[in-house]
């Protein structure tokens, strides 16, 4: 059984620690619980009970424990009187703030597993039957704490006369300081010198700026609140998120950007571009390359839509070596920056995340635009920003073609 209180917990536990046999102590919990100890009495210093286990003859079971000291009852008392539990000690408590030694002046009300003595007419003490007796004590302390004091061999009476001893000295009550009446024009004919004179205007008082509410500006209108379909949509979506990453599926996202952008693409109305862009502080059209790189490729594609770093240049020229090949126009060289590769000549680039990872981008109307999931190398990533882009110009030539 799990005590409850804190006093009971820490009783149970040094009980436990002085019983030494592990096994021993849950015998004894098994008794208690069957209902086995009786003619439980607590004492000072003292606790003694009937224990019938099982089949065996009822064994007569007492624990003894160390009392205070004379030393440690004067710094107990002393602290206690003193300190703000006074009050409820007297009515009989033990409040749980005192298992914190700062109140009690260092003196642990708690006992030792040192303090314990076992004793049994069984002859095997420490025995299953002494450790069913600390099992019914913990239930009695789970109800009335203040027990622990008795059986630290501090009585109720000893208790009470220990806080008056040292309670502190009371404090004489102020008197209270009457000056006497004097009138006025009294106290005005016994000045000592006279008032000093108004030193006189220089001129009439400027008038002061009329400042009224009307001319003061007002504050901005609040921004209109999104719509009640939108709301609830974030809230399943949120909920959603959170399931996954309890159950182990996915991560958080820390770049806020990608994360708002995720969150944008899957609420309704997101063809709502620059009320979005406005929410999020973005251009409408930088929104609608991030919202077209999540379509393509998740986060991951927001995320290489927005990065710019210096890679290395040693990794940028391995990469220009393998996309060599498979230009269908070499005559112009390849553009390296920061961690891009640009092939102007066919309006595709490929870019490297920090995972490594390469990205393909095709050109439209003077933006790089995603075009495809990443692959492991440039190589791959070249291919499928071709392949895309060839793809792209073929339905614009038939669409020319039907409008022609």
């Amino acid at each position: 059984m799990t005590p409850n209180g804190p006093w009971a917990q820490a009783w149970q536990l040094a009980a436990q620690q002085a019983s030494a046999r592990q096994h021993t102590f849950l015998q004894g919990s098994a008794i208690h619980l069957a209902g086995g100890v009786g003619d439980l009495n607590l004492a000072a210093g003292r606790a003694t009970g009937l224990v019938i286990a099982h089949q065996d003859e009822p064994a007569r079971a007492r624990l003894d424990l160390l009392p205070f000291t004379a030393d440690e009852l004067a710094t107990l008392g002393a602290a206690l009187a003193a300190g703000p539990h006074r009050e409820l000690l007297l009515a009989g408590h033990l409040p749980a703030a005192l298992t914190d030694s700062h109140h009690t002046g260092d003196v642990a009300i708690a006992p030792d597993p040192a303090h314990f003595t076992f004793d049994c007419s069984c002859g095997q003490a420490p025995c299953r039957h002494t450790a069913a007796l600390a099992h019914a004590v913990t239930d009695r302390l789970n109800a009335d704490p203040a027990l622990l004091l008795l059986l630290r061999g501090l009585r109720g009476h000893r208790l009470t006369q220990l806080l008056h001893d040292h309670a502190p000295a009371a404090r004489p009550k102020r008197q209270r300081q009457y000056a006497a009446f004097v009138p006025a024009h009294q106290a005005f004919q016994t000045r000592s010198a006279a008032l000093p004179s108004t030193p006189a205007a220089s001129g009439p008082l400027p008038e002061p700026d009329a400042v009224t509410f009307a001319d003061a500006p007002l504050p901005a209108p609040p921004e209109p609140a999104p719509a009640l379909a939108q709301l609830r949509h974030l809230a399943a979506l949120a909920a959603d998120e959170a399931q996954n990453l309890l159950a182990g599926r996915g991560t958080l996202d820390s770049d806020p950007v990608s994360d708002a952008v995720r969150i944008a693409a899957a609420l309704p109305g997101a063809q709502k571009v620059p009320d979005l862009a406005h929410r999020l502080g973005l251009e409408p059209d930088e929104l609608r390359l991030l919202l077209a790189a999540h379509e393509v490729g998740g986060a991951a594609g927001v995320r290489a839509a927005r990065a710019d770093f210096p890679a290395d240049p040693a990794l940028l020229e391995r990469a220009e070596q393998a996309i060599g090949p498979l230009r269908p126009a070499s005559r112009a060289p390849l553009s390296a920056e920061g961690n891009r590769i640009t092939d102007t000549l066919v309006g595709v680039q490929v870019r490297v995340d920090v995972d490594g990872n390469w990205h393909p981008f095709t050109a439209d109307d003077g933006d790089w635009r995603l075009a495809g999931p990443a692959a492991r190398d440039a190589a791959g990533a070249y291919r499928s920003a071709l392949a895309s882009r060839r793809s792209r110009t073929k339905v614009f030539s038939q669409d020319r073609g039907r409008h022609a």
